[in-house]
């Protein structure tokens, strides 16, 4: 069968968020490797069969040093990398390259694209070159005609059936006015799809769920073969998924077979979970993520009962007998108590004098923790 491709049905609730996948079971996934260059050369890529190299200057070093080689302005998305000099001809030593590895997917490479800016005495003349041919050969050639703002390409292209190699593409710049004329770099994409491949899993559904502090997973596949484990990912950005755990696949079944995991941890706001669903063989391929959305963990630290006596305000702290404790208006005027630890984690502060009524804050600190909190004396 054909890779599942889920197509998001669910919706996410306040504390609660379930989302539930359809396939399609022909469909290419589709992918980009980048270089934004604000203020980093790092790639990033959005699936994880590429792992992107940074971007590297050859040639000779870059006269410009940090932070100014960076730039915004003219039209850059964010910023723009500065380069210079540059030859006054074309030379096959100076360039900017752009690589990435590819894992065992097949793939496919559609479109190159990227912006380029240059100054006034910046170099016009621009040569695309890969790594497909030895660099041997121009995949692209032109002049900017303009200078002081961004100027957008996109190169069609067709390399097919790709896997497990290295990608790589050369920026050549020439024929400045000075040895001061810059090169801008910004928003450098590699563009293509991911074959539909045959696995030996049908995967029905996929679901997440945040209780209690913690995020439960569900799946279900419909039929396996020669499945090995299923690997759960999760990322905080939909960019960057790493392991947080593995459940091992039944191998070979004819029927529904049901799946769970709990994320023990899950970081506070948005959780993206994929499942990674890997074969004997070592083939694997993933399913789009899912949401889950944990709220702040709620504070263990609390004034109870709220509104409080005049004569005593009750703190709930579970091993806070030792913490820093302090009593202050609204006004911010420093109210003395005499303290009494009791049993069940709880703190009796106890003024010297009746409370007036009005509102008053407690403020507790216990090694890395610091709260304060509002009480109400009628």
């Amino acid at each position: 069968m054909k890779r599942d491709n889920p197509i998001l049905t669910g919706s996410t609730a306040t504390i609660v968020a379930v989302l539930l996948f359809v396939f399609n079971a022909h469909a290419n996934d589709p992918f980009h490797v980048k270089w934004t260059m604000d203020y980093t050369q790092a790639g990033i890529s959005d699936h994880a069969n590429f792992a992107p190299a940074g971007a590297q200057l050859a040639g000779g070093p870059n006269t410009f040093t940090l932070p100014t080689v960076y730039s915004s302005g003219g039209g850059a998305i964010g910023t723009g990398y500065i380069v210079r000099p540059w030859p006054t001809t074309f030379s096959s030593g100076r360039y900017m390259e752009f690589s990435f590895s590819a894992g065992a997917l097949k793939y496919n490479i559609t479109s190159i694209s990227f912006r380029l800016r240059r100054s006034p005495n910046g170099p016009n003349g621009i040569k695309i070159r890969t790594g497909m041919d030895g660099f041997a050969a121009d995949l692209n050639a032109f002049t900017i005609s303009n200078n002081g703002v961004f100027n957008s390409y996109s190169i069609p292209v067709s390399y097919g059936n790709l896997s497990g190699n290295t990608f790589t593409l050369r920026i050549y710049a020439y024929n400045p006015v000075d040895i001061y004329g810059t090169l801008w770099f910004d928003e450098i994409s590699i563009n293509g799809d991911v074959q539909a491949i045959i696995l030996p899993v049908d995967l029905i559904y996929f679901k997440g769920e945040f209780e209690s502090g913690r995020v439960a997973l569900n799946w279900e596949t419909a039929w396996e073969k020669s499945s090995k484990e299923f690997v759960i990912e999760r990322s905080a950005d939909m960019r960057n998924f790493g392991p947080v755990g593995a459940v091992a696949a039944s191998g070979e079944t004819a029927g529904r077979t049901s799946y769970a995991f709990t994320d023990n941890d899950p970081a506070a706001g948005n959780n993206y979970y994929r499942l990674r669903l890997v074969d004997r063989d070592g083939s694997f391929t993933t399913c789009k993520p899912v949401a889950v959305f944990a709220p702040e963990p709620i504070s263990r630290i609390y004034v109870a009962p709220n509104p409080a006596s005049p004569h005593t305000v009750t703190l709930h702290a579970p091993d806070g007998h030792n913490a820093f404790l302090a009593l202050h208006s609204e006004s911010g005027i420093s109210v003395p108590f005499r303290r009494e630890n009791g049993p069940d984690g709880r703190i009796f502060l106890k003024p010297y004098r009746p409370l007036p009524s009005g509102i008053y804050f407690v403020v507790y600190v216990n090694n890395t923790v610091k709260e304060e909190l509002k009480v109400l004396v009628p």
